[in-house]
């Protein structure tokens, strides 16, 4: 520490009158020190000639509030641990409060180093003898950035204000009349600025709207609600008018004058005008155009009506036709059954009676006789074709097969006569139990089998056929698959076969179903479901 020399009693007159740093501090209440709001450093001056030498001998806790610091970083420290501290105006301004025993204030002063956080510091020093000093500061950093920001958005508004030209701003006096306004108000309105300000705004407003008093209304609702708000006509300077929507705000309850906002709303009442004038023009066409609905609606009630009646009487018919279908298919296979019997009965009998009486002819001509014999033995072998035929043709009417020994013998001796025929193998998968069908159903499944085979005989040009008789649940299921070129069921219903029309209704006669699954190349599977009557599931012990 440098130190001052000096000799004799003026030496230590002068030194007694000295304080100590102690005694400095303690003058100063330690309360009101640290109870500062503003930040306060008390600096001891070691040296009068070197203002490095400033120490700091006490610190209250605002200072290290303020700079973002602990009383450790300053206490006991100089001015010489600030290197950047020294290259500010405080260094040498403390010095000369010392010398002049003077305060001084250094006004603002921008600083920031690895102790003090970066910042604006307003600060003022002022002598508390001749080697100490005072340090008064404060951050005003947010204060500066706060002002800043709000001049520079002050004069950013007052660009904007003054560069909007949609819309017309007014600043209003609290009695009405125009402070100042924007270049859309001017162009809005055709006044100049020294045409306009310092007038009311009674001059923007038709007469009519005058004489009720619609200014001074609007102000007084803007005073007492902070905003009013209304559409309505506004003069020009030329006399034109115009439809504005105005926005009239209080400021400060209108202590301060009010500010208006005016848009010209012209346009945009015409097309709602307009737009009115279409509504009004398109409801009109509804109502035509519902009359006409109407109209066409009942008319439709009516047709509706009519073709459900159509369909009514269609489906009776078709109910009918179906009916008289069964009907003649029933007593088709009756007329069958009774040409079949009497055929092999009658026509039988009366072929087996002509051999017999042929061959007792054979019997009683002599050996001499050749010419007659042959022509005998040539009757005979008629009369046993003859049988053969009536055999066919009787078991292709009906054959006995089924009324005698059942359905599923009925099945293989068609698939059998079928082989035999066509030289096509068939193979039949029947169950093992007993078919207890009824007549209606046997006849139905034995006839669509006859046709699945005749139309792999017309059209298959196939080597197998496999059939699969089974029951599932409460239907009987019945397939025919042929190994053949197979066919597009679309295309067959297009050309509506006859043959599969006539097991389609066969098998809706049962409540059952026919479907042809074909794919070209893979073969055909016919696929007969018939619902069994309740009777018939009891005896399959279903």
């Amino acid at each position: 520490m440098p130190t001052r020399r000096s000799s004799g009693s003026g030496a230590h007159a002068a030194k007694s009158a000295i304080k100590k740093p102690a005694e400095i501090t303690a003058s100063l209440s330690p309360e009101i020190l640290r109870g500062m709001p503003v930040g306060m450093l008390v600096l001891h001056l070691e040296n009068l000639k070197d203002p490095r030498t400033f120490k700091i001998i006490d610190i209250n806790p605002a200072a290290a509030t303020l700079t973002g610091a602990t009383l450790e970083d300053f206490r006991g420290k100089t001015l010489g641990d600030f290197p950047k501290l020294l290259k500010t105006p405080l260094p040498e301004s403390c010095l000369e409060a010392v010398r002049t025993q003077e305060p001084r204030n250094l006004g603002e002063i921008t600083y920031g180093d690895e102790r003090i956080r970066e910042g604006i510091y307003t600060v003022q020093v002022f002598p508390l003898s001749h080697d100490f000093l005072g340090v008064v500061f404060e951050n005003v950093t947010d204060q500066r950035r706060s002002e800043r920001a709000l001049r520079e958005s002050e004069e950013r508004f007052r660009l904007l204000v003054q560069g909007v030209q949609e819309y017309g701003i007014f600043h209003l006096d609290p009695s009405g009349n125009v402070v100042s306004w924007n270049a859309g108000a001017a162009r809005l309105m055709g006044y100049r600025a020294e045409e306009i300000v310092g007038k009311h705004i009674s001059v923007f407003y038709p007469k009519d709207d005058v004489e009720n008093g619609m200014p001074e209304s609007n102000l007084a609702e803007a005073s007492r609600a902070g905003q009013a708000e209304e559409e309505g006509w506004r003069i020009r300077k030329d006399g034109s008018r115009f439809w504005a929507n105005v926005l009239l705000t209080a400021l400060r309850g209108g202590q301060r004058g009010y500010a208006q906002l005016t848009r010209d709303m012209t346009e945009r009442r015409e097309r709602e005008e307009a737009l009115t004038r279409a509504k009004e023009l398109l409801e009109l066409r509804v109502e035509q155009r519902a009359a006409v609905l109407t109209r066409v609606n009942e008319e439709l009630r009516v047709e509706i009506a009519e073709r459900r009646h159509a369909e009514e009487q269609f489906k009776e018919t078709l109910d009918q036709l179906r009916a008289l279908a069964a009907r003649l298919q029933s007593v088709r296979e009756e007329e069958r059954a009774s040409i079949a019997r009497e055929i092999h009965d009658e026509l039988g009998q009366a072929c087996t009676a002509m051999k017999m009486d042929l061959a007792l002819i054979g019997h009683k001509i002599t050996r001499r006789q050749t010419q007659l014999r042959a022509k005998i033995e040539s009757s005979m072998r008629l009369v046993d074709d003859m049988i053969v035929t009536l055999r066919r043709i009787a078991s292709d009417l009906r054959p006995r097969t089924l009324d005698d020994l059942g359905l599923a013998a009925a099945l293989e001796w068609q698939g059998q006569e079928f082989e035999k025929r066509t030289g096509i193998k068939c193979h039949l998968v029947l169950p093992q139990e007993p078919l207890n069908l009824d007549p209606e159903r046997s006849t139905a499944i034995f006839r669509i089998f006859q046709e699945s085979l005749t139309n792999v005989t017309r059209h298959a040009q196939a080597t197998g056929v496999e059939a699969t008789l089974e029951i599932v649940e409460d239907q009987l299921i019945f397939r025919v698959h042929d190994n053949g070129k197979g066919f597009d069921p679309e295309e067959a219903k297009a050309k509506k076969s006859l043959g599969l029309v006539g097991m389609q209704e066969r098998a809706l006669l049962l409540q059952g179903e026919v479907r042809i699954e074909g794919i070209p190349g893979s073969g055909t599977t016919m696929i007969l479901r018939i619902p069994l009557l309740p009777s018939a599931q009891a005896r399959q012990g279903l």
